[in-house]
């Protein structure tokens, strides 16, 4: 991963504690890097659905946390990225211990970046590919970080 500055790592990290959502999921930074973002979070009862997988929503959340971070990192200072649009392939059933979804740009743009995520359940050590998302960030100017 490309190295972001001390500063700008700080920003990122200090926002993403400010989500309540990835908060109330226990969900963490594991990797900060320019482009690209690693995020990850336990399984729990309060994720799962009734199967006792992971929720296609958490997934999805957490797909688009990674894709809205690594965006955030590629932006001047003062400007934010919001979630314009996405799309999420479940590609099969998120049984496992922890779950991690790495987020990357695939173009950056001045109005629009386009993102995507991978995705991974963990379980007894190993990773499996369980989701894709393809997704569009919308830049806005001066909004901030907060």
């Amino acid at each position: 991963m490309s190295v972001l500055s001390v500063e700008r790592k700080a920003e990122i990290e200090e926002s993403f504690a400010k989500q309540g959502l990835m908060t109330t999921f226990q969900a963490r930074l594991d990797d900060v890097g320019h482009g690209k973002m690693v995020v990850s979070m336990p399984y729990s009862k309060a994720v799962s659905q009734q199967h006792q997988f992971f929720h296609g929503g958490v997934i999805g959340a957490l797909a688009d946390t990674a894709c809205g971070y690594a965006a955030i990192s590629i932006l001047a200072d003062g400007d934010a990225a919001l979630t314009a649009e996405y799309k999420i392939n479940l590609l099969s059933p998120a049984d496992g211990e922890r779950l991690i979804a790495v987020g990357s740009i695939i173009k950056p743009g001045r109005t629009l970046i386009a993102c995507q995520s991978e995705v991974f359940i963990e379980k007894s050590g190993k990773r499996k590919l369980c989701a894709v998302m393809l997704m569009t960030m919308c830049v806005v100017k001066n909004l901030g970080h907060k």
